[in-house]
């Protein structure tokens, strides 16, 4: 199994991940391809192991503590002619054991001895209403969502 780990820059809680990725989804309105994606210019050369079995695990705050299963990767040209590639991921966030991991810069592929366990623990929140996403991130840092 290929794994790749990616920092989630800016977000503090597992909670926060799937609520900012809630609002991106929101902001494309694609409703032919309902899925969160992250865009890079490296495309992975095992993208096709990736693929089929693989997730990317997310750091937060120094931390892998989350993952989600890769649906697809698709190379693609920007508006400015620069090649890359988007990383279609699962809607599902499972959170894992957390695993420390020193900063870096873009996507790594995970070496297999330091993944993390999947933890049986629900993310809290729906994160489906209409309310602003500035007031649910602080609605989580109180405990309420």
């Amino acid at each position: 199994m290929v794994n790749l780990v990616k920092i989630a820059v800016g977000v503090t809680t597992v909670e926060e991940l799937r609520l900012r990725q809630t609002e991106f989804l929101k902001k494309i309105n694609d409703n032919n391809f309902p899925y969160f994606y992250h865009k890079t210019r490296m495309m992975p050369k095992k993208h096709e192991d990736i693929i089929s079995n693989g997730s990317l695990f997310w750091v937060i705050k120094g931390a892998i503590c989350a993952r989600q299963k890769v649906i697809d990767i698709v190379k693609f040209e920007d508006t400015d002619g620069k090649k890359k590639c988007k990383i279609f991921l699962a809607a599902e966030i499972v959170k894992t054991k957390p695993v420390r991991k020193r900063p870096f810069q873009g996507w790594r592929y995970l070496k297999k001895h330091i993944t993390p366990e999947d933890l049986n623990e629900p993310i809290k929140g729906n994160f489906e209403s209409n309310i602003p996403i500035d007031v649910q991130k602080k609605l989580l840092e109180m405990g309420v969502l």
